[in-house]
């Protein structure tokens, strides 16, 4: 199955799922292969029981909140004036939580696959 697809179907990024790989908390193989339009994509290996898991997991994980650094984390940035930025312009989702700010995971996901969007748009343009 194309990453791509999964990524959708599961509305994670492809960054979290490559990284749960990574970390060895879901059973799958990543791989290369071509398209028909020979184009490189990125295909994940992984069995029924991986799937069923992933898609329970995944509506679990949009749901849940984190704190600032943990949303700094999953970004992959470091700067926390970034952070409150997203949320400032609304591309990532706040909530109080016992009179803290937290991040909905959900909406760092979408904000995740709008750039990885934009990034593959950018790159099939230089094409």
């Amino acid at each position: 199955m194309p990453l791509n697809d999964l990524s959708e179907h599961l509305q994670l990024s492809k960054q979290t799922i490559v990284r749960w790989i990574d970390r060895h908390l879901i059973d799958a193989d990543l791989y290369w292969s071509l398209s028909e339009s020979n184009q490189e994509i990125r295909m994940i290996d992984l069995t029924d029981e991986t799937l069923e898991f992933l898609e329970d997991f995944a509506a679990d994980y949009r749901d849940d909140v984190v704190s600032r650094t943990e949303a700094r984390r999953i970004l992959k940035q470091i700067d926390r004036k970034k952070i409150k930025k997203l949320i400032r312009a609304g591309d990532v989702k706040d909530v109080e939580v016992d009179e803290e700010t937290r991040v909905v995971v959900g909406s760092i996901e979408d904000y995740l696959m709008e750039r990885e969007r934009a990034e593959e748009g950018e790159e099939e343009d230089e094409e």
